[in-house]
C-alpha cells in the first residue's frame, strides 16, 4: 500500500494528467454497472465531515474521499483507493491539490464541449485555490487573448494576476467591476463562495458559456436561480447531486419552476461528441464534484508513483474477515 502525501502529489501531478483522467472518466459508459458515487455528511461539535464513496468498474477502483473541516484549523482532504475486485487498499493520497485541479479539469472538459470554439475574452470570478485550478485547466482547451479576473478585494485580484500571469498564453488582467469583466466575454468561470447571486439576467450575452463551480452547499448561490430557463443548455457533472446540493440549482427547481429533467449530465454530452452549439447559444455548466472524479485522478497518480518510486510503501493495513459465498453481498441494516 502506497501513501502519497502533499509533496508526493506535487511531484507527480500536472494539469494534463488530471484533464486526461477526467476526460477518460466521463467517456466511460454511463450507468451503475460502470460508475457509482454518493455522499455522506456528518456534523460534529468541532465542524463537519463529508465522505464521497465511489467506484469505477473498468478501472478496478473503489474508494472514497474524506474532507473535513475543523473549527479554527481548516480543511483536510484524503483519498482512499481500493481495488474493486479484491477490496485491497492500494493507496492513500493527499487530496487538496487533487481537488483543486480536478475541479478545473471537469470545467475544462465541459467548456471544450460547450463553449464557443474561439474565445477572445474569458473571465474568472474568484481568486482562491479553486479559481487557480480553473484558470490552469481552461488554458488547455480554450486559450484566450485576454483573461479578466474579478474579485471584490483589489489586493486579491492583483496577487492572483501576478501569480498566474506566466501560466497563460494571453493577457491576464484585473477588472475593477463584474460588469466590465463580463462585457464581451465568451467564457465565464465562477469560482466563489457567494451566498447571493453573482450572475444576473442582465449579465447574459449571446454566445456566452458559464462554468459555475461554487461549493456544494444549499447556502451557496452563484447564478441567479430565476434565470436558469434563460440558458439554452444546462449541463451538470451530476444532475442528481447538483439539483440537490448546489444552492442556485436547488432554488431554481424548488422556487422558480426550472425542470431538472431539462439538464444533462456531462457524461452524456461527452459520449455524444459535438454539442451542435449555435453561435448565440447561452450555456451553463454546474459542478459539485463526485468521489469518482477524485478516485480517477488519485488512481492515476498512484500508478505513476509506483512507476517512479514516489511515496511511502507500507504493509497491507486491511485485515480480511473471510465470508462464506452464500452470505449476502449487501451491507447489514
Amino acid at each position: 500500500m502506497r501513501i502519497l502525501d502533499a509533496s508526493g502529489v506535487d511531484a507527480l501531478i500536472d494539469d494534463s494528467l488530471v484533464l486526461d483522467s477526467i476526460r477518460d472518466l466521463f467517456s466511460l459508459p454511463d450507468g451503475p454497472e460502470e460508475i457509482g458515487f454518493d455522499r455522506i455528511d456528518l456534523e460534529h461539535p468541532s465542524g463537519w465531515l463529508r465522505s464521497l464513496p465511489a467506484y469505477v468498474r473498468s478501472h478496478d477502483v473503489l474508494g472514497f474521499k474524506v474532507l473535513h473541516r475543523t473549527a479554527g484549523v481548516g480543511m483536510r482532504y484524503t483519498i482512499y483507493v481500493h481495488s474493486l475486485e479484491t477490496g485491497e487498499l492500494k493507496g492513500i493520497v493527499d487530496g487538496l491539490e487533487v481537488t483543486n485541479l480536478r475541479t478545473g479539469a471537469v470545467s475544462a472538459l465541459a467548456g471544450d464541449h460547450l463553449a464557443p470554439r474561439d474565445v477572445d475574452v474569458a473571465v474568472v470570478v474568484g481568486t482562491g485555490p479553486i479559481a487557480r485550478g480553473q484558470l490552469r485547466a481552461i488554458e488547455l482547451v480554450r486559450p484566450s487573448e485576454e483573461i479578466r479576473v474579478f474579485a471584490r478585494t483589489p489586493e486579491n485580484r492583483r496577487a492572483f494576476v501576478e501569480e498566474m500571469a506566466s501560466l497563460v498564453s494571453g493577457r491576464l488582467v484585473e477588472a475593477d467591476s463584474l460588469t466590465s469583466a463580463l462585457d464581451g466575454a465568451a467564457l465565464v468561470t465562477l469560482a466563489t463562495k457567494a451566498t447571493n447571486p453573482i450572475l444576473l439576467d442582465n449579465h447574459l450575452q449571446p454566445g456566452m458559456h458559464v462554468n459555475s463551480v461554487g461549493p456544494a452547499s444549499r447556502d451557496r448561490v452563484e447564478v441567479d436561480p430565476a434565470i436558469f430557463d434563460r440558458f439554452d443548455r444546462v449541463v451538470c457533472d451530476s444532475t442528481r447531486l447538483v439539483f440537490d446540493e448546489a444552492g442556485d440549482a436547488y432554488r431554481a427547481a424548488s422556487e422558480h419552476g426550472f425542470d431538472p429533467t431539462k439538464a444533462e449530465d456531462l457524461s452524456h454530452v461527452v459520449s455524444h461528441g459535438s454539442s451542435d452549439r449555435k453561435p448565440d447559444d447561452i450555456t451553463l455548466f454546474k459542478s459539485v464534484g463526485t468521489g469518482a472524479q477524485d478516485l480517477a485522478v488519485a488512481a492515476r497518480l498512484l500508478a505513476l508513483a509506483e512507476e517512479r518510486g514516489v511515496g511511502t510503501v507500507v504493509a497491507d493495513v486491511n485485515a480480511v474477515k473471510p465470508v462464506a459465498p452464500s452470505e449476502r453481498s449487501r451491507p447489514p441494516l
